[in-house]
């Protein structure tokens, strides 16, 4: 579902760089479909640990973002490395 909705999103703008320490919530659901998916691969790899297995799971990963955007919507000041620590369980 995630990966048909980055390839149905069309051109993007490309981000330069995000410090995650400094992303907000309402600045992260302001981002498109490209840019959050980006997102949420780094978070993936960064709550991956590291006797895991090195496996995408696409479902996985689409539930995650629709926990994270829920609480976004609801903390729009709050961090997102805040909103998913709960949002990667």
């Amino acid at each position: 579902m995630l990966a048909a909705l980055l390839l149905a999103a069309g051109p993007a703008q490309a981000l330069d760089s995000i410090d995650m320490n400094e992303l907000t919530c309402a600045t992260f659901t302001g981002y498109d479909d490209e840019n959050k998916g980006t997102i949420m691969m780094w978070l993936e790899g960064y709550y991956t640990e590291e006797d895991e297995p090195a496996v995408i799971d696409f479902n996985e990963m689409a539930g995650h973002m629709a926990k994270l955007l829920l609480y976004c919507q609801e903390n729009p000041d709050k961090s997102v490395l805040d909103g998913s620590e709960d949002a990667m369980d």
